[in-house]
């Protein structure tokens, strides 16, 4: 494989050989006149406070007093979709509709604030804004969540649910289904929530939404009655959505009269003002100058200000139980505001909320400046970065070869490349990036070694560490159960390629007469590099995939170690299954161009005889190379 190495201003590869196999502080804006659609009237005293001379001066500005909205007028709801079916633009939308932004031809993607986000066109991280919409002569207030759509941030997805009662389902009109609307309407379904089948891009040519509310019936045992026939781009519709929202899904059920209870569902690191945590009050209410308690932590902080975000931030008086918004109380790491985390007043101690299970990593890579005078720089960035993003794990690592550097977690291929890139773009970090691995399990086979590891069952995340066969009983490896969503035509390629990768057919299901969804386990080392790509080009472009944990199963693993020059690579050494068959002559010329590049005296050469004597299949597996 490659190791990318990530300029300041620029990018280019370095060749660093593997021997892999495969390779978001504006004010509320308020319009002017009471349109059926204007989120308040203009300085409305009703909606608006003045806060007392006792205030600073700095807090001497207008507040929306929350109070105003009851809970039975409040609505918390999320869009999810699977990736570019139009969730963001939906999003846009919505705000415009209400009055929230301003309609201008500017609004594109207006909750993805990363640059990383609008350059690639994707949701990264999800996004809350607070949207105050008149129907039937009451003004009810929506609390908007824009999630990601790509299965590496289903995390993202299912944190921000919790702090729902319903959510939008969006699908393309011409797509229809896909791999991550499934995942998606499961996250949804399994938390109880009610769901909107909402079918966009119905001004596509390609468009047949009678198509899609068939599989939609089908699938999901939705009545096609139930689903609105949008087009987010268009604005076609939107109003619709907007009175579906109020009709269909359930206010919170919460009581403001019981003591304080918040979950802190995201959380995000302002370096002059420390942590602002999202929050969804379940019960009581929280403001300015509250004492409150973490229930992780079991520390007290001060409230410094609470507020709604429109999307930006805007302060309020008060925030209370079924409402969402933002709380700031003077943390100084997210790692106080623990996702999941319930948040309660000093004193008046609760039952902390189930929260969530931790985010665990799947795959592996190290990371090393270009140069070991940046490390201290390289540090700080990833620090940084990091407090915005509790998801990536950090451990120190060193090489021989690179130097000091890090061994990182992350959720994924796409995760790992969108860190990077705000690595490059925030904080104009230069790094080299290792092929990412897979984190394995070794099961150890003697007490002496139980006693030195301190556990029985060890796990590796860099393969330069995997044990010796004679110091365990048995190797597992991390699968995931794989949903693939193909035209039929592409169906027996499909296969072929899963079978190739070592994977284990679990379900076959028509969605129509044309679609087709397969249903398979995979070893995660077979599909974590180039496997998504491969599908693709299979079935040009029209196969989706997605996929979740699914445990360790035992494998037949060996460690393939690279000696150059009758020296060991760290850097070089990979973990590959033992059924692993060597295709000589393309491994033979891409290590010869490797080597050329580095500009070797002579290429190496060796023949497929010798990769046998060498014991491809037993531990550990070497292939020697040696510069003439």
């Amino acid at each position: 494989m490659l190791a990318l190495v990530v300029p300041g201003a620029r990018r280019r590869w370095a060749w660093v050989a593997q021997a892999a196999l495969g390779g978001f502080r504006r004010r509320l804006s308020v319009a002017g006149g009471a349109s059926p659609c204007s989120p308040l009237p203009e300085k409305d005293p009703a909606f608006w406070v003045t806060p007392s001379r006792s205030y600073s001066a700095t807090d001497r500005t207008e507040r929306l007093d929350m109070s105003k909205f009851p809970v039975e007028n409040v609505r918390n709801f999320g869009i999810i979709a699977h990736v570019d079916h139009g969730k963001s633009t939906l999003a846009d939308r919505l705000l415009e509709m209400t009055g929230t932004i301003a309609k201008t031809d500017h609004n594109k993607q207006v909750l993805d604030k990363l640059q990383v986000e609008r350059e690639r066109g994707i949701t990264v991280k999800a996004q809350t804004a607070s949207l105050f919409y008149n129907y039937g002569g009451k003004l009810y207030l929506l609390n908007l969540i824009d999630t990601p759509g790509h299965v590496d941030f289903n995390y993202e997805v299912s944190r921000s649910l919790s702090a729902c009662q319903g959510v939008l389902l969006v699908i393309d009109a011409n797509e229809g289904i896909q791999a991550q609307t499934v995942a998606n309407f499961f996250l949804a379904f399994e938390a109880q929530l009610s769901i909107i089948p909402i079918i966009n891009k119905i001004d596509l040519k390609n468009a047949d939404p009678e198509r899609v509310e068939k599989q939609i019936e089908k699938m999901f045992d939705i009545p096609s009655d139930e689903c609105i026939k949008i087009s987010a781009k268009l604005g076609t519709n939107i109003e619709r959505v907007l009175q579906a929202v109020i009709e269909r899904i359930a206010p919170p059920k919460v009581s403001r009269e019981n003591p304080l209870k918040a979950l802190v569902f995201d959380s995000t690191f302002d370096q002059y003002r420390g942590v602002i945590a999202n929050v969804a009050l379940f019960d009581g209410v929280v403001s300015k100058g509250d004492k409150i308690v973490s229930a992780h932590k079991q520390k007290t902080y001060e409230v410094n200000e609470v507020g709604i975000l429109s999307p930006d931030e805007q302060q309020t008086q008060k925030l209370y139980a079924g409402q969402v918004g933002y709380l700031i109380a003077g943390m100084k790491d997210v790692t106080e505001a623990q996702i999941g985390d319930t948040l309660y007043l000093h004193k008046q101690p609760v039952e902390p909320l189930p929260g969530f299970k931790s985010a665990r990593p799947m795959v592996f890579a190290g990371m090393y400046p270009i140069d070991q005078s940046e490390y201290n720089n390289l540090k700080s960035a990833i620090e940084k970065l990091t407090l915005n993003d509790s998801s990536v794990t950090v451990h120190r690592d060193s090489s021989l070869a690179l130097g000091a550097g890090w061994r990182l977690g992350f959720l994924g291929l796409l995760h790992m490349e969108v860190f990077n890139q705000r690595l490059e773009q925030e904080y104009n970090a230069s790094v080299i990036l290792t092929t990412p691995t897979v984190p394995y399990k070794a099961v150890l086979s003697s007490a002496k070694l139980v006693k030195e590891y301190r556990e029985k069952e060890i796990t590796i995340i860099n393969p330069a560490q995997f044990p010796d066969k004679s110091k365990v009983t048995e190797y597992l490896e991390p699968v995931v159960l794989g949903t693939i969503i193909t035209p039929d035509e592409y169906t027996g390629k499909i296969m072929t390629l899963c079978l190739a990768r070592r994977a284990v057919q679990k379900n076959m299901v028509f969605i129509d007469q044309n679609r087709v969804m397969l249903e398979y386990l995979f070893p995660l080392n077979e599909i974590v590099v180039d496997f998504y790509d491969s599908l693709k080009s299979l079935s040009s472009g029209y196969a989706s995939f997605d996929y979740e944990d699914a445990g360790y199963q035992t494998a037949d693993l060996v460690k393939m170690d690279i000696l150059l020059n009758g020296n060991p690579v760290e850097e070089l050494v990979t973990i590959v299954h033992n059924y692993v068959q060597l295709s000589v002559t393309p491994f033979g010329v891409f290590l010869e161009e490797i080597l050329e590049w580095f500009a070797f005296p002579s290429p190496v050469h060796f023949t497929e005889e010798e990769l046998r004597q060498m014991g491809l299949h037993e531990l550990p597996t070497v292939i020697e190379l040696v510069s003439v």
